[in-house]
């Protein structure tokens, strides 16, 4: 039931993320078309400077996701209802800061931009983005009740739904009239949308949600427990906004805007590939925290490796494929003149490796709830990636700013693995970094392959785009399944598949 479970969220997620993002790079094609490079640019700027006020949630999300696994396993819906009365509570609130620090920030929002030249409206289109993050706080806490309870693929046809209707109605805005801002307030009223059709699904499936007012408050020992993992989760998401948002906003100051809207490209792209992976890894996370409960140390370790393994071939794989296929694909859907250098776009490919072989280690300490053991590291490994990324981006531009992130990311690569391996499996982290270091081997093969292989090819762009990227997944693939076929991981993920394969034949 767990791996059937985790298939149909999967799944689910799959289905929305394919729609959402093949529509979304249509209209981001138009985007480029038809509105100025600036405005490419202040539309990730924006993201990731309101990424800021997002630290005013301070993981509560994630730490009431986990205390719901145990009051859903058992049915205890009045437990279930007190922590949705106590999420309400803290969202509503959580609302308000954002609301009011955002209205704080606007003055100075000309500080994050190097050249606001050619930007017409800057403090609406600041405000419609604020406008979106609010709404997204007072009505998302239900979500949290669904997802706990592995049911999150039953709410994907609402969401493809209205990100449907967003994008379709984006297109159109940008073909008719041209204009950012109604672009923007179509994004809005959408949002609107989606959250009113998914809670009004919630309350259907989980009826005792209407007592939500008559519940009662958390008991001290449940309220201990989340503030415990609040104060953890706040320095883990202090952490994980200045790995993740900062970029844009180093290149903005130093650089420029229009460099933000070219590396945005290059972020929607791997990104897309990554929310894929990602919507199959971490669907397992309710699953892992069942499985933990359970108490097997050996079984939570065999399926930990097998995860690891997954993981590790759809990032390597994809990671080969984007390094040799993104420049040519940049140039041949939005212009030469978008294209970045090799040696940027093979830091950006590092960074997404690194990043993609972590989620593994990340999911399985959230399922286990052991955040506590590395509260401070996500505040050391934040200093370090801004503080490299100012002083290199004075040297060597966009490359120092890419450089200083991935030297950041050594720090949870190595930590994150240790506090499974002793505080969840209870195995010697050695067994971790053995595997790590195969795998990064295997895929560095496989990269100097393809590197000599297309040093010595010219053809047109089009043609290049099929023969880099065919070429690179069926080298990468085959060169991993040469050298794992025989390894456990690799024969058990082959009967998950299989299992999970004539499930779904006889079912069909």
């Amino acid at each position: 039931m767990r791996t059937l479970n985790s298939l149909k969220n999967a799944l689910g997620n799959f289905a929305n993320s394919f729609v959402l993002n093949l529509l979304r790079f249509v209209s981001r094609i138009i985007f480029v078309k038809v509105l100025s490079d600036v405005y490419l640019g202040v539309n990730g700027l924006l993201s990731n400077v309101l990424g800021i006020l997002a630290l005013a949630e301070l993981g509560i999300g994630t730490a009431i996701n986990y205390s719901l696994y145990k009051p859903l396993a058992k049915n205890d819906t009045k437990e279930c209802l007190s922590l949705m009365k106590f999420y309400r509570k803290a969202y509503r609130i959580i609302a308000l800061i954002v609301l009011v620090l955002g209205l704080i920030l606007l003055p100075f929002l000309p500080w994050f931009i190097k050249d606001t030249a050619g930007i017409d409206n800057l403090n609406i289109i600041y405000l419609i983005f604020l406008g979106n993050m609010v709404i997204g706080y007072l009505f998302s806490y239900k979500r949290t009740l669904i997802t706990a309870d592995q049911k999150n693929y039953k709410i994907t046809p609402y969401l493809v739904l209205s990100n449907l209707i967003m994008t379709i109605g984006q297109i159109i805005i940008l073909l008719l009239f041209k204009n950012y801002i109604l672009y923007l307030l179509v994004q809005t009223a959408c949002v609107l949308l989606e959250n009113i059709l998914v809670n009004w699904y919630i309350d259907k499936s989980y009826p005792y949600l209407k007592d939500i007012n008559k519940a009662g408050e958390l008991d001290k020992k449940d309220l201990n427990e989340i503030k415990v993992n609040i104060k953890a989760l706040m320095l883990h998401k202090i952490g994980s906004y200045v790995l993740a948002a900062t970029d844009n906003i180093v290149i903005s100051k130093f650089i420029g805007i229009v460099t933000v809207g070219i590396y945005s490209n290059y972020v929607l792209i791997h990104s897309t590939v990554s929310n894929f992976i990602y919507t199959f890894v971490s669907n397992v996370t309710a699953s892992f925290g069942n499985l933990i409960a359970e108490g097997d140390k050996e079984k939570s370790y065999s399926v930990f490796k097998e995860m690891d393994f997954i993981t590790y071939a759809l990032y390597g794989v994809s990671a080969i494929c984007l390094l040799f296929t993104l420049n040519p694909f940049i140039e041949f859907v939005f212009g030469e003149k978008f294209v970045l250098p090799f040696a940027v776009v093979v830091l950006i490919i590092i960074n997404y490796y690194l990043v993609g072989i972590n989620q593994v280690p990340i999911i399985v300490q959230s399922a286990a709830g052991v955040y506590k053991y590395d509260k401070y590291v996500p505040i050391i490994e934040a200093f370090l990636n801004l503080g490299l990324s100012i002083i290199l981006v004075q040297y060597i531009g966009i490359a120092g700013i890419l450089l200083g992130t991935m030297i950041s990311y050594l720090l949870p690569l190595t930590i994150k693995p240790y506090i499974v391996y002793k505080y969840v499996l209870d195995k010697d982290i050695k067994l971790y970094f053995k595997s790590f270091l195969k795998q990064l081997l295997v895929i560095l093969i496989a990269g100097a392959i393809m590197f000599g292989f297309i040093s010595f090819v010219h053809v047109n762009v089009l043609m290049q785009i099929i023969l880099n990227f065919s070429l690179s997944l069926i080298v990468s693939f085959v060169l991993i399944i040469i050298v794992y076929k025989n390894t456990d991981e690799f024969m058990s993920a082959k009967m998950r598949f299989s299992y999970l394969f004539n499930k779904i034949r006889r079912r069909g």
